[in-house]
């Protein structure tokens, strides 16, 4: 068989092969009598030939220079946020406007059972007799679907107009609300919801991250089960749909996009739960003083010294005189197994921080039995606007309580709004006043 000619490819490989014993022996043969003006030459010569071999084997593909890191691809991140409108609380009815065509899909199967609807005013939505959702006049016979607008911001829900998706459930004879959202339009949407207008711009930005990062990590933590990460509320963040997209809200949110707070877990970044509240009173607490179970992670430690709160509205409050028969209903509607200790009669702090924030709290009852409460449910149960904090002294006075020389509003793990809008007019920009409200965080973009 004959053998072929070597390929292009194959001689520019034997070439680079040959070429540095080539050279070399030519080299060795003249440098001994080289004067010192040939032997500069010649060594020049050297190193532009081997510049040039060099250059060869790279274009071979036989070496390659190292070039550093490869750029890492961006994460992949489902910015889909489904939010429950109108609380947890049950609904029999709601007043929807779509103000263009629309779509209507089956949420489990993705079947369209409606495309191109048309646009809808005031149309009341509610279970309809037997089986389905009655939209309207019309009756969709599916117990869960998904409505989909040709534009965006064309979904008005009891004159509240929103972004995204409208998935409505029946169950049993309500229904269940939830709003499927970008993140990006959701955190525009929370912003005016969680500060006032005359809040200063670094303020609104890190409050963006704060808020971005809390509904990522509810949506982390969350199953695909689930029907909705996030109330529209104080349960997680209050969220006003499109009317709060003023000039400032928007631009904090566009110029922290993807941004969200992150704390170095042994080599790995991870995001947290980004607790905040309006004004922590002068000092923050652990989460773990608030929610026992939550992870027990460096940024949420508390024990951070905030000065700068004192213009909250509630930086002092009380005192506050509550019957202890109302204190008892209060308490019995939220926890009915507690009905069983009769009127509470005395409550006694069993655990304090050094600032005085009542961690857990015991229920006396008129029975003589007794049971114990973190201090925050507590607090939530008699009714967060009533007891602004868990930082109180208490009072028992016949038949009332008094709660007296309050501080702070709100839980107090995190993010102090009132002290980071006290830093941002001192001239503090937003990733300083994050990384001092949550120790040894840090901002990272992903996506």
């Amino acid at each position: 068989m004959p053998i072929e000619p070597p390929s292009d490819h194959q001689s520019r490989r034997a070439r680079a092969r040959r070429f540095p014993l080539r050279y070399m022996r030519l080299i060795r043969k003249h440098w001994r009598h080289a004067g010192p003006i040939p032997k500069l030459v010649l060594g020049l010569g050297v190193m532009v030939l081997l510049l040039i071999g060099c250059l060869e084997l790279t274009e071979t593909g036989r070496w390659r220079p190292i070039t550093g890191e490869r750029p890492l691809k961006p994460a992949m991140v489902d910015r889909t946020i489904r939010v429950r409108l109108g609380g947890k609380g049950p609904r029999t009815s709601a007043r929807l406007s779509v103000t263009t065509s629309f779509n209507l899909a089956e949420a489990s199967t993705g079947k369209i059972r409606a495309a191109g609807h048309a646009a809808v005013r005031d149309a009341t939505i509610r279970p309809a007799p037997g089986r389905g959702i009655q939209l309207g006049r019309e009756i969709i016979p599916c117990d869960d679907i998904i409505l989909t607008p040709q534009r965006d911001a064309a979904v008005v829900l009891d004159d509240q107009t929103y972004r995204g998706e409208l998935r409505i459930q029946r169950s049993g004879d309500e229904l269940v609300l939830v709003n499927n959202i970008d993140v990006e339009a959701y955190i525009r949407g929370v912003l005016r919801g969680e500060l006032p207008r005359y809040f200063h711009p670094e303020s609104f930005k890190a409050q963006a991250v704060a808020a971005r990062t809390y509904a990522l990590w509810e949506k982390q933590k969350g199953s695909a089960a689930r029907l909705y990460e996030m109330l529209d509320n104080e349960g997680s963040q209050m969220y006003i749909g499109v009317r709060g997209e003023d000039s400032v809200a928007v631009q904090a949110v566009e110029q922290t996009r993807g941004q969200v707070c992150m704390w170095d877990d042994h080599g790995v970044d991870r995001i947290f739960c980004t607790y905040y509240s309006s004004a922590c009173g002068g000092l923050s607490q652990g989460v773990n003083n608030v929610k026992p179970n939550d992870p027990d992670v460096p940024p949420l430690r508390g024990n951070v010294v905030c000065k700068d709160c004192y213009l909250a509205p509630h930086y002092r409050w009380g005192p506050v005189k509550l019957s202890k028969t109302d204190v008892t209903k209060r308490i019995v509607a939220h926890y009915p197994a507690l009905e069983r200790l009769g009127t509470i009669t005395d409550l006694k702090a069993k655990a304090i921080t050094t600032d005085g924030r009542i961690i857990r709290i015991e229920l006396l009852g008129g029975n003589g039995q007794t049971d114990t409460l973190m201090g925050e449910d507590f607090r939530l149960a008699v009714g967060g606007r009533v007891l602004k904090s868990t930082n109180f002294e208490l009072e028992s006075k016949g038949s009332d309580f008094i709660f007296k020389n309050g501080k702070g509003f709100g839980h107090g793990i995190g993010l102090c709004q009132w002290g980071m809008e006290t830093k941002a007019r001192q001239g503090w920009d937003y990733q300083r006043i994050l990384s001092t409200y949550y120790p040894g965080s840090k901002i990272k973009t992903i996506y």
